[in-house]
């Protein structure tokens, strides 16, 4: 075999091998390795050389080499399915190749069967006990599998062997947070640095610990000092800007982020946490289209697809945010991330049914992993009972404006409450929370089962899930099953859960008429009222007299955000503003503040016949400017299928009716709740004409209009909906109802 062809592949110069290779052959060197390594040039550059591999496999039907490398092939450009199908064809071949092994799987690791990845990885490390990249494959599949303490045992082989590995050493904190062994962790970690301060990897790992433990600012203070001991590693550079994240500031997140790609242009895994920043400070469409042209780059990864599909929902692409949360579920059928994406996602959708809401919910569930013994069964039906809030939002949020008065306004004698949340921050709801509270636990960050175990000592009796499928949402703890009584509250309270420890979802009977059950996995618990309480804000702006009089026509409104505006959506608010000529309509959501989003919403109602004069898109604005900006709405129109909730409540208050149509799901019934609980029944709709021939109706009644909304909020703060003692009796009855239920079947 050519010497310099050799010396080509080993220094990466894949034009040169190829030549030197290519010149060998035409000498007449036609031996396996000769063309195997030209192959390997040849994939390198772009060529057929898989072909090649194939080619040689079949003629050395003993030789592992060419399945082997026809993987790293397929493995590189993101192609698991045939990387996998090729490193089993080597293991067939030499069932003890070590690379092999490794390679299959993270392989499965990465697509979601960890389970089957644990014997490859055992084996790897059983014939190359001294190879820390199997040792780290095998932490990771571990972890993944659920199985934290043995995971933290891997990672911590793995860095034993290679101290000085920044990523190795990264994974080896977040199995050692896992674990519930940060604490110990970083007492060691903070001793060897000491006498090493020098060293960015400890102060890289000290500083994630750091981060782990809660305590923010000093694991920012430690990464920058780690950024700065090593300014040209990525490693660094991304773990500081995962730290950043959690601040207040997110911003801050973006450009440190951009730093690290800088550092490390072909990294996926820090251009996908860019992606993620940018959505998070809404900058969904930059976002979309680096997703986008990552996709196009790498393949299409399960992680990214899922991404990408938050994204399109969010940028009022409904279809083609499901479209590409079904192709995750595709490529990854185990993938617990990819189900949840198409739950959160196909909520949004207007065909999507309330039964295949459940069956996909259902099917997520399945994917979740359930490591904790069965939780003890409830005794004593009297006891004063503990509450545990499961939330990362307990705050200035929907769940904090839509469940605080409740909480506030139980006996103390009867209930005790303790949070599960995020660190305390400078939030005037989440003060009025720790008020209430008897004990507040920063589990964010932590997997599932480290929050469950975290949970269980509490004595938790009834724990209260106020995240659902969402982004920040905690379901996987509540399959651990953390508490004997489990029960489902706001919080992306959309549709079933779907998880069979889940035993009670709150509703009332608008939510979930009779009849509504089957679409559910848990028990109905409904409130005789409504199933939420709004306790408005000390800022809330006065209601102003409605625009029309002023304007002389009437204004329509709409303030959710464009997830909620189907292609139908609009269709029907076209429909409206054609019946009420000479009306206008105002909708404000943050995407608006991207004109390229803005001109695109435009252009559909444009194709609707609506011209631009009469759409006013507007974008963001502080809470108090949002709530002042309902004096230049006369009617608000609600979106379906995906009714509004908090944005509903807020409107009633600011003196503006909704119109709404109230569909079979949980989430397109929000408002019809808040309505009925107002006296408002009336201004629901059961189908879209009824939508259109309600709101055209109201328009032609100024007079009507104008009443309404001088005594709306006080309406409103009288109903059931806005008295939260009488909403917290009622939501303490139904609490020890389930509690009892609970303890008669023990």
């Amino acid at each position: 075999m050519s010497a310099a062809g050799q010396v080509c592949l080993a220094r990466g110069d894949w034009a040169g091998a190829r030549a030197e290779l290519a010149a060998a052959v035409a000498a007449g060197d036609a031996s396996g390795p000769t063309l195997l390594n030209l192959a390997i040039a040849e994939d390198r550059l772009g060529e057929d050389g898989r072909g090649r591999m194939r080619a040689l496999a079949a003629t050395f039907p003993d030789w592992d080499e060419p399945p082997l490398r026809l993987a790293e092939s397929c493995r590189r450009a993101d192609e698991p399915v045939p990387a996998i199908d090729a490193y089993e064809a080597a293991l067939a071949i030499n069932p003890n190749r070590v690379e092999a092994l490794i390679g299959l799987g993270a392989l499965h690791v990465l697509t979601g069967s960890s389970g089957r990845a644990r014997p490859a990885l055992l084996r790897a490390c059983a014939r190359a006990p001294a190879n820390a990249e199997a040792w780290d494959a095998l932490a990771v599949a571990l972890l993944a599998a659920g199985d934290a303490a043995s995971g933290a045992a891997a990672a911590e082989e793995a860095w034993r062997l290679r101290p000085n590995d920044p990523g190795i050493a990264l994974r080896h904190v977040a199995t050692s947070v896992a674990a519930g062994r940060a604490e110990a962790d970083f007492a060691r970690l903070t001793e060897a640095a000491a006498g090493r301060p020098l060293d960015a990897t400890l102060a890289t790992a000290r500083g994630m610990l750091l981060r782990a433990l809660g305590r923010i600012d000093e694991a920012i203070a430690a990464l920058e000092v780690a950024t700065t001991l090593a300014p040209d590693a990525p490693a660094p550079a991304a773990a500081l800007a995962e730290a950043l994240l959690q601040t207040p500031k997110l911003a801050s997140a973006v450009p440190a982020l951009r730093r690290a790609i800088a550092l490390a242009p072909h990294d996926m895994a820090l251009r996908n946490n860019l992606a993620a920043a940018l959505t998070r400070t809404h900058h969904d469409r930059e976002a979309h289209d680096l997703l986008q042209s990552l996709i196009a780059e790498h393949g299409e990864h399960p992680v990214l697809l899922c991404n990408l599909a938050n994204t399109q929902v969010l940028l009022g692409a409904q279809r083609e945010g499901v479209a590409t949360a079904r192709r995750a579920t595709e490529r990854a059928p185990d993938l617990h991330l990819a189900w949840r994406t198409l739950a959160a996602a196909l909520v949004y959708a207007e065909d999507a049914t309330p039964e295949e809401l459940r069956a996909i919910a259902e099917r997520a569930s399945a994917t979740i992993p359930r490591t904790l013994p069965p939780c003890p069964r409830p005794r004593d039906p009297e006891k004063r009972l503990r509450l545990g809030l499961l939330s990362n939002k307990l705050k200035t949020h929907p769940v904090g404006w839509l469940t605080l008065g409740a909480f506030e306004n139980l006996d103390r004698r009867e209930f005790e409450i303790v949070c599960l949340s995020t660190a305390p921050e400078d939030d005037v709801l989440q003060r009025r929370f720790r008020a209430v509270a008897a004990g507040w636990h920063d589990v964010a960050r932590l997997p599932a089962e480290a929050i469950a175990r975290r949970a269980r000592p509490l004595d938790i009796d009834i724990l209260i899930d106020l995240g659902g499928w969402g982004d920040d949402g905690m379901l996987a703890v509540c399959a651990e099953r953390p508490a004997p009584v489990q029960i489902k509250w706001v919080g992306n309270q959309a549709f079933s859960t779907g998880l069979p420890e889940m035993d009670f979802f709150l509703t009332d009977r608008w939510e979930t008429p009779e009849g509504y059950e089957p679409l559910y996995t848990e028990r109905l618990l409904r409130m005789p009222d409504g199933y939420a309480c709004y306790s408005p804000p000390v800022y809330l702006p006065e209601v102003a007299p409605p625009p029309s009089l002023a304007r002389g026509h009437v204004t329509f409104g709409c303030f959710n955000t464009l997830a909620k505006i189907t292609p139908v959506v609009i269709a029907t608010w076209a429909e409206v503003l054609r019946c009420v000529p000479e009306s206008r309509l105002m909708i404000k959501a943050f995407q608006f503040a991207d004109p390229v989003v803005a001109d695109r919403i435009r252009a559909t109602f444009a194709a609707e016949g609506i011209a631009p004069v009469r759409l006013e898109l507007r974008g963001a604005t502080a809470h108090r400017a949002h709530l002042e900006q309902h004096a230049d709405v006369d009617i608000v129109l609600d979106p379906f299928p995906y009714a509004g909730g908090l944005t509903t409540c807020e409107a009633l208050w600011m003196g503006v009716p909704v119109v709404t149509l109230a569909g079979r799901s949980f989430a397109g019934r929000h408002s019809a709740s808040h309505l009925h609980n107002c006296g408002l029944a009336d201004w629901v709709a059961k189908d879209r004409a009824a939508y259109v021939a309600i709101a055209a109706d109201r328009a032609a009644d100024l007079a009507g209009l104008a009443r309404l909304r001088a005594g709306l909020r006080a309406r409103a703060a009288a109903s059931p909906l806005g008295d939260a003692p009488r909403f917290a009796r009622n939501f303490a009855a139904a609490l020890r109802g389930a509690w009892r239920e609970a303890c008669a079947k023990a």
